[in-house]
């Protein structure tokens, strides 16, 4: 089987994203016995192979008084549950529950996609539970906005800055609002506390005299708020990407992305290779939008997950839209240097790539429960605090966040008295004190909970212990080995620091431009038979799959393929390329095989493919990388492993 490198997509909640919706009709006179009853159901997703879990259904009180007794005449609502099952003989009876980001995230539609990469190492020792929250992903209801979903995607080629849309974004929202209520969804019951209390309910329901909390961006104010109302039966908690209570995130906003933006900057300039090949790489960007207001480009973008292709038009606003949604997503940092310095020069593939990843998050929020929640805690209880991060905001980035439809005066004026989901007491906006073991986790260059706000929420945690990790964007449990292994030693004894000794190598890394200077070292594959020359350094990211990261747009495949014939490989390439090979552009003599020569521009990525059959196998050397970069590789790699190819 021909194995492609193919660029992973980790669905992050990012503050800004969008989500679609389900009818929900309520029930107006629930039992007893259906309040917080759990029920076995089949699972709503599908689960990836490998892994063992239970699903089913949490039935809870749509509202509670203050007291936190159910409201009969309110209903109910239902959470679907999955219970990841642990891989271990003898398992720890405390589980580890997740609480997805947004607010508004959908939790189980990421399961197929990103569980394995993402929580899979977290069931070596416990089971791992995972739950839509109410207003989300396959909960009912579910808000999510649908009509505001097509409404961005019919507009992504509309050449005028962002604040000419505003308007009519707001009127998508509150159309959305109207359609909801219409549905007899009542905003006020949509908000960290109900939803603590429904987590409380899950415990319960499920059995377990304890667990440990994990949150992520908002699931950290979840979990915080259950930690502060239902502590009994927590363990212990990750917050990771804290967004603490007393926090007035949306006098954050700015000053937190434009101090990310100059960490990544700073980054560059701090590195010799980065400096060298993208210089001055600030002026480059802001001339860039600059330049792209005046005159914008037009593209094609592909939605990685549906294969949809879109015409964006790159304005400056789109392109500061792009790289703050993919600084928060640390394994996409190395390109970021090459993708402003590319898009200067005319060269939209990279950029091209990250927005396509922008598209396939669009239906990971569900909008109308993030404005809910939002609404009701924040924009209510805010106090106007100054800001944390006190980073001068440049004037193209704050005219890119002014134009955002729920951000500042529109959320307040425009969107908050649509949705109607009332006030929350004065306590949602007062940091939480509590002793339960904690560990706080931050990225240094988080766009939107930036490490102030971990050192923030760990003032009042008199247990807790916080970490802020160099070079890592949103999310930083999720993005690397070393916070993923702390996270992990924490959940194995968290009434001790844990060893972090592993931060100290967490170094920035960039992509540089080829310059056809590789060192080639011989390589044996016992899965294929074969040997060859790589890379120094490169990795081998799957069966014949080589590359100098999983990251990077440079890769190398070696396969061999018995019993396959030529046609049939190229009919494979075919399928999986999603386009004609076309006819042989020639041949070519290595040392010990005969190769046919293809090729082929895959959307601004360059494939140079050999292959050559003997002996009733086909053998396969194909090369992928950047336009820019194709001649160099062509004769510094794709020459030399066809001359260094052999049998073993």
């Amino acid at each position: 089987m021909i194995s492609l490198p193919v660029r992973r997509v980790l669905i992050m909640c990012a503050l800004f994203m969008l989500g679609f919706s389900a009818a929900y009709t309520a029930n107006a006179q629930p039992t007893a016995q259906e309040m917080g009853a759990f029920e076995a159901a089949d699972c709503v997703v599908e689960i990836p192979a490998g892994f063992t879990a239970d699903c089913g259904t949490l039935t809870v009180p749509a509202a509670r008084d203050a007291d936190g007794e159910a409201l009969p005449d309110a209903g109910v609502m239902r959470l679907p549950v999955v219970i990841f099952r642990s891989q271990s003989a003898d398992p720890q009876p405390d589980p580890v529950i997740y609480l997805e980001g947004g607010p508004g995230g959908q939790a189980l539609d990421t399961i197929p996609l990103a569980f394995e990469g993402r929580f899979a190492p977290f069931l070596a020792d416990r089971d791992f539970i995972m739950f839509d929250q109410r207003g989300t992903g396959f909960a009912e209801p579910a808000l999510g906005c649908p009509n505001f979903t097509e409404w961005s995607l019919e507009v992504l080629d509309e050449t005028v800055p962002l604040a000419a849309l505003r308007d009519d974004s707001q009127a998508e929202l509150v159309e959305c609002a109207e359609n909801l209520a219409a549905q007899g969804v009542d905003f006020s019951n949509f908000n960290s506390r109900e939803s603590a209390q429904d987590l409380d309910d899950l415990r319960q329901a499920l059995g377990y005299e304890s667990w440990n909390l994990y949150g992520i961006s908002y699931g950290t104010r979840l979990a915080l708020t259950a930690m502060r109302d239902t502590p009994e039966g927590i363990r212990s908690v990750i917050l990771d990407a804290p967004y603490p209570l007393q926090i007035d995130l949306y006098a954050e906003v700015e000053a937190g992305a434009q101090g990310a933006f100059n960490a990544l900057f700073a980054a560059c300039a701090a590195d010799a290779g980065c400096a060298a090949a993208y210089p001055d790489l600030d002026q480059t960007f802001y001339a860039l939008l600059e330049s792209l207001n005046a005159e914008p480009v037009l593209e094609t973008v592909t939605n990685p997950l549906t294969g949809e292709r879109y015409e964006l038009a790159y304005t400056g606003d789109a392109v500061v839209a792009m790289i703050n949604s993919a600084l928060y997503i640390t394994e996409l940092f190395p390109l970021l240097p090459q993708t402003i310095s590319n898009m200067r020069d005319g060269d939209f593939t990279l950029a091209n790539a990250i927005y396509g990843l922008v598209l396939a998050s669009l239906d990971a929020v569900d909008f109308g429960a993030y404005i809910a929640v939002q609404c009701h805690e924040e924009v209510a209880t805010r106090q106007d605090n100054a800001p944390l991060n006190q980073a001068a905001v440049n004037p193209l980035l704050q005219a890119y966040f002014d134009a955002i439809p729920n951000n500042g005066d529109g959320l307040t004026n425009v969107l908050c008295p649509a949705y109607s989901a009332g006030a929350a007491a004065a306590i949602e906006n007062q940091a939480v004190v509590s002793d339960i073991p904690t560990l706080v986790m931050a990225g240094a260059l988080d766009p939107i909970t930036p490490p102030a706000f971990g050192r923030a929420t760990a003032e009042t945690l008199s247990n807790s212990t916080f970490i802020e990790f160099p070079f890592t964007g949103h999310g930083a449990s999720v993005s690397g080995e070393c916070p993923r292994s702390i996270a992990l030693a924490f959940l194995n004894d968290p009434q001790n620091t844990p060893d972090t000794s592993c931060v100290d190598a967490i170094i920035p890394t960039f992509q540089l431009p080829a310059t056809g200077a590789l060192n080639l070292a011989a390589v044996e594959n016992d899965t294929f038979g074969i040997a060859a020359v790589i890379p120094e350094g490169w990795q081998e990211l799957g069966p014949g799959v080589y590359a100098e990261s999983a990251q990077a747009n440079s890769a190398l495949i070696i396969q061999a393929a018995p019993g396959t014939g030529m046609s049939d490989i190229l009919a494979l390439l075919e399928s999986q390329f999603g386009s004609e090979i076309g006819d042989s552009t020639g041949t070519y003599q290595g040392g010990a095989f005969t190769f046919d020569l293809y090729e082929l521009s895959l959307e601004g990525l360059a494939v140079s493919l050999g292959l050559a059959e003997a002996d009733g196998t086909t053998y396969i050397v194909l090369v992928q990388s950047l336009e820019s970069d194709a001649a160099v590789l062509r004769d510094a790699l794709f020459v030399p492993v066809m001359d260094s190819l052999r049998a073993l």
